[in-house]
Parts: structure tokens; C-alpha cells; sequence
């Protein structure tokens, strides 16, 4: 036996408004999901002794089609204090934080579907979302249309909306623990700019809000590739809600700094020794 919860299984979540499409298309139970062939989005990542996969899927009703992203796991687990010394899947506090978002009115992919069941002895999850359309990750409108020779103005309306994003989330005592640009989805990027979090799989409940700051804002230094230290610094004023650095503001970004210099140091170390 694996050290899931055996025998357990969470009553299958079905957002209302899109059960009867589900019906339609015989897609809605467990079962019928987990057995539906999918072309994997990404390919599946088999860690934690088992594996995780995300694909993208496309229903189609009365000649519209509606586009969502379906993540299958299988003994792909986490410890945590409310189920130990059993593990929990990754996708049930993922599902957890995305209701709690919605909730709150917070931007981040809707829950179509989520459901967990004992398939063949091992703990099998399954999470379904509305795929966020309109929307660019931050890296490709960033990296891919020289978006930083535009107007300043431009520059500054979108990173003032991810900084007031991501400190709206860190409001809620969640740290994302995986805050790079690709995880930052943007709408309207030169006029309007929505911004929206997705892949809360490794997100958890901190009540210490600075600590979350430092823990994510040096991830997303880190992989902000192109970002002038006039954009840098902007983002940070926006986030901390200051127009002048203080003592305290000016060491608070040294820290993040380091913080970003030594996951850097230490990723080239780990890459060098494969």
C-alpha cells in the first residue's frame, strides 16, 4: 500500500455552469475523465514517486468550443500536518487555494472539475480549469515584442499591475513558491492589463506577509529575463506602495537581490554537477 490515504475520496467537485456541457460530452464523473485520451500540454513529470501531467482539451457546445486545461496525477503527493503521516495530492490544496481565489474575487483559473479515487490501489486526482483566454504569460510578452522599448507609460501601467497583483495574493497569507513569468498570465498587456496567477500547485499558507514578499519576489528577479533595473525598480516601489526608498525599503531589496544571486549560484551549481 502507498502512503496515501487509502480508501479515501473527496466528493467530485462540478462547477454548475458547466456540469450539463460536461453531460454532454460524457465527462462528467471520474472515471470518464481519468479515462479520457488527452495530448499532454506538457509532458508528464513522473517525481514524488509517481506523476503529474498537464493537458489542454477543447468541448464544444451548440457550435462554440471552450477551451480548458485538465492536470492528471497519480501517487503525486505532499506531507501535510492535516493528513500525517498520509500524503495529500498536489492538486487538492491547488484546488483549495483556486476556490478560495474565487472566492475573493482574486484572478486565477476557474475550477471546472476536481476529483480524487483509489484507481488500482494508487491515489489518482484530477483538476480541471477554464482556460484563461485573451491572456499571454508575462515571459512572452516581455521577451517576445521588445515590449520594454515602449512608451513609458505603457511599461509601467503593466508593471504596476502585476506588483498590485501579486501583493493582493501575499494579502491572503499565500506564497505562491513558484513566481516566475510564465506563472503570471496578462490580458490587454498595452492598454488595460488584467493579470492573473495560475500553477498554485506549490502554494501554501504563510500568515508572515514580508516573508512571502522575499520568498517570491526573488524567484520572479530571478527569471525576469530583460527587465532594465529602472523596470526592477519601479515593480518594487509599486509592490511595496512607496514612491521613495526608505533604510528599511533599501535593505529589503538588497535582500531580495542576494536572495535571487543565490538560487542563481546555486542552480548553474546543480546544472554543473549532471
Amino acid at each position: 500500500m502507498s502512503a496515501f490515504l487509502q480508501g479515501h475520496v473527496l466528493n467530485t467537485f462540478i462547477a454548475p455552469e458547466y456540469a450539463s456541457l460536461l453531460r454532454l460530452h460524457q465527462l462528467d464523473g471520474f472515471t470518464q475523465l481519468w479515462n479520457h485520451e488527452v495530448n499532454w500540454f506538457e509532458a508528464p513529470n513522473h517525481r514524488r514517486g509517481g506523476w503529474s501531467g498537464v493537458a489542454r482539451m477543447q468541448l464544444e457546445d451548440e457550435g462554440k468550443a471552450h477551451g480548458f486545461f485538465i492536470k492528471k496525477q497519480q501517487n503525486h503527493g505532499r506531507w501535510s500536518l492535516a493528513t500525517f503521516p498520509k500524503q495529500e495530492p498536489t492538486f487538492r490544496r491547488e484546488f483549495q487555494h483556486l476556490q478560495f481565489l474565487q472566492g475573493k474575487q482574486f484572478a486565477a483559473p476557474e475550477v471546472v472539475f476536481y476529483g480524487e479515487q483509489i484507481v488500482d490501489g494508487k491515489m489518482c486526482a484530477i483538476l480541471m480549469t477554464k482556460e484563461l483566454a485573451q491572456y499571454q504569460p508575462l515571459d512572452v510578452i516581455t521577451e517576445a515584442t521588445d515590449f520594454f522599448a515602449k512608451p513609458k507609460q505603457i511599461k509601467q501601467q503593466l508593471l504596476q499591475a502585476v506588483a498590485t497583483t501579486i501583493r493582493r495574493l501575499h494579502g491572503f497569507h499565500l506564497m505562491h513558491r513558484a513566481l516566475y513569468p510564465k506563472h503570471i498570465f496578462v490580458s490587454n498587456a498595452e492598454s488595460a492589463p488584467s493579470v492573473a496567477l495560475i500553477d498554485l500547485e506549490k502554494a501554501r499558507y504563510s500568515p508572515f506577509f514580508w516573508y512571502n514578499a522575499y520568498f517570491d519576489l526573488a524567484a520572479l528577479n530571478r527569471h525576469s529575463i530583460g527587465w532594465s533595473k529602472t523596470s526592477r525598480l519601479y515593480f518594487f516601489k509599486q509592490y511595496c506602495q512607496i514612491s521613495r526608498l526608505t533604510w528599511a525599503s533599501k535593505w529589503f531589496c538588497r535582500s531580495i537581490i542576494a536572495r535571487s544571486k543565490r538560487q542563481k549560484a546555486g542552480a548553474k551549481k546543480r546544472i554543473k554537477s549532471t
